[in-house]
């Protein structure tokens, strides 16, 4: 969608106000009324690949395998291939050519997408073992360090690597667990403030990812905390500033950030200037937007496209328990009217600043970083499962995992760092290798 404006060399404030209005109104007219149904989930879950040795492997190896019975459709960026796409999941290279991402259709319930997710992890695996590498319940490639020679051959990357500079490279390594979840229009701003809000409660039961490039990082979220680094001073990735008050807000907020690439004629270039400077130029081109935010990864946030919030803070999971971050992520969401005031009432105006001092602890420290107030996370994952429980699925059986985090004070993490000082790759590849 493109709104045409002619371009002025000095628009007023009256022109860009309206020309941020239509963008607001624009985005949020994507997301519906009222859900259709029962909140649906999807998922994207990103994979470490790599050799016996624990060196990353090349993903590209595994199309030919998965594609031998046919009902995938190879995906293309020219002559490369860049996913493989089926009916209800498909498979894709991402910034690193080391990490495989699977990408499951929207479920009406918990118990089918995990149904769904593990027939694709079932594949996958049976292609991995043929190729003779290893997939990994891990959130980063524990031993190769990131690089431009590790990133994907995708054209844009290259410009947001000319664009970003090295920290780019950090997406090289990384492997998320993201949830996409439905929402409705109104729904839109108090969930991307109570996402991004509780994006250090993830971390905490989800970080999975403290050895990186051979070493201890001193992260527990080594993901978390070295993407982090990217635009720092501006929060372009994780936690916001600060909460947002409606969707004009939310525009202007991205808007006052760096425009680092755009799409002209199938051809991406790189921009220079913030969005508002690109919008004072042009206009409130709608398509320029979507491809702006794309490339802001705040831990939770709005995706029109689908009509859903994406939760991005939690490390890809072990696989004995990979499904914990998407019962978290569903029980949020759904708790989301009660969770937002009962946090309030705790922290009050001081409720926005103290969860970003704990996400800073969270990131080296995971479930042992002492909490805000008392009873935070316990609170927090009470909210998940009664919320979950009042679905009528049995979905609460998820978060069994979470429970026993909680109780053992241990994000998976902390197991990777004991089984590394024990036994060094041999012990960490026994314990992070998917296996059904």
């Amino acid at each position: 969608m493109t709104v045409a404006h002619p371009p002025s060399s000095a628009p007023s404030a009256d022109a860009l106000a309206e020309t941020l209005d239509e963008l607001a109104e624009a985005f949020t007219a994507r997301f519906p009324e009222t859900l259709r149904g029962p909140r649906t989930i999807g998922r994207e879950a990103e994979y470490p690949m790599v050799w016996p040795d624990g060196q990353a492997a090349d993903i590209r190896g595994l199309w030919p395998l998965l594609m031998e019975d046919g009902d995938l459709n190879p995906l293309r960026e020219g002559d490369l291939i860049v996913g493989l796409e089926g009916a209800s999941y498909s498979y894709s290279m991402e910034v690193g050519w080391g990490t495989i991402e699977m990408i499951t259709e929207p479920c009406n319930d918990l118990h089918a997408l995990k149904a769904l997710h593990e027939t694709a992890m079932a594949r996958l695996l049976t292609a991995a073992k043929r190729y003779g590498c290893l997939i990994l319940g891990y959130g980063i490639q524990p031993l190769t360090p990131q690089s431009e020679a590790l990133m994907s051959p995708k054209k844009r990357y290259h410009v947001l690597h000319d664009v970003i500079g090295t920290t780019w490279q950090w997406f090289t390594t990384t492997a998320s667990d993201q949830a996409q979840i439905d929402i409705t229009r109104h729904e839109l701003i108090p969930l991307l403030n109570l996402t991004n809000l509780l994006c250090p409660v993830v971390i905490a039961f989800c970080a999975n990812s403290p050895i990186y490039g051979g070493h201890e990082s001193g992260w527990i979220s080594s993901r978390e905390g070295t993407m982090g680094q990217i635009h720092a001073s501006s929060h372009r990735h994780g936690m916001p500033a600060r909460a947002m008050r409606d969707p004009l807000d939310w525009i202007e907020t991205l808007a006052q950030q760096e425009f680092l690439v755009r799409k002209q004629d199938g051809v991406y270039i790189p921009q220079s200037g913030t969005f508002i400077d690109y919008l004072r130029q042009h206009g409130p081109r709608f398509d320029d937007f979507l491809m702006h935010e794309h490339y802001i990864w705040n831990s939770g946030r709005p995706r029109c496209a689908h009509a859903t919030i994406e939760l991005r803070s939690a490390c890809q999971q072990p696989w004995a328990e990979h499904f914990a971050n998407s019962a978290l992520g569903l029980g949020l969401i759904e708790a989301g009217k009660t969770l937002l005031p009962w946090l309030e009432t705790k922290l009050h105006d001081a409720l926005w600043p103290a969860m970003r001092d704990y996400h800073q602890r969270v990131l080296r420290q995971g479930i042992q970083a002492s909490e805000p107030f008392d009873g935070l996370l316990e609170g927090v994952l009470q909210h998940a499962h009664d919320a979950l429980l009042a679905r009528g699925f049995g979905e609460d059986i998820y978060l069994a995992p979470l429970y026993r985090r909680l109780q053992q004070r241990r994000s998976p993490g902390h197991d990777a760092i004991e089984a590394y000082r024990r036994g060094g790759w041999d012990a960490l590849r026994e314990q992070l290798t998917c296996n059904l």
